[in-house]
């Protein structure tokens, strides 16, 4: 659990840039808008109280047909803290993330499985391609209008 100093320290530090935060069964989230990505998570990652070092969980959710939009979850996590923090950004369908895989090599997975999950696209991402599903599938099979394609 994120002490609260270092809840007032990131909000401190990141400012405006944040839209909210919330506590969700003791873990801290922070909201912000997808074109602030990378920047914040550079911020996160190079402050050297916080040193959010780590990134082990990056995930994608459809909320099209709720409000038409994609939401992104980030879990970052600070050894010096002992403590994670999860970055959540929502973005429209079509819309295209920055990738932050300049500044951890496993998101470069991460962002894979989502694109090939929900058809999300990353900007400057070093080999966006289908991690799990054959090249030529032609949906997404995580989104919720997906319907299994017919090969017969």
């Amino acid at each position: 659990m994120l002490q609260n100093y270092y809840k007032k320290k990131i909000k401190q530090i990141l400012g405006s840039d944040i839209i909210k935060t919330y506590d969700n069964f003791g873990q801290f989230y922070i909201t912000i808008n997808s074109k602030n990505i990378l920047r914040i998570v550079s911020i996160l990652n190079a402050n050297s109280e916080l040193a959010f070092s780590s990134l082990t969980d990056y995930f994608a959710a459809d909320f099209i047909q709720i409000n038409k939009t994609f939401a992104i979850y980030y879990q970052l996590v600070s050894y010096n803290l002992k403590s994670s923090l999860f970055i959540t950004t929502d973005i429209l369908e079509g819309e295209i993330m920055q990738s932050i895989s300049l500044l951890f090599e496993n998101a470069n997975w991460f962002e894979r499985e989502i694109f090939d999950m929900f058809g999300i696209q990353f900007n400057n991402h070093p080999d966006m391609r289908r991690l799990l599903n054959r090249p030529d599938f032609p949906s997404f099979p995580l989104r919720k209008d997906f319907v299994f394609p017919n090969y017969a």
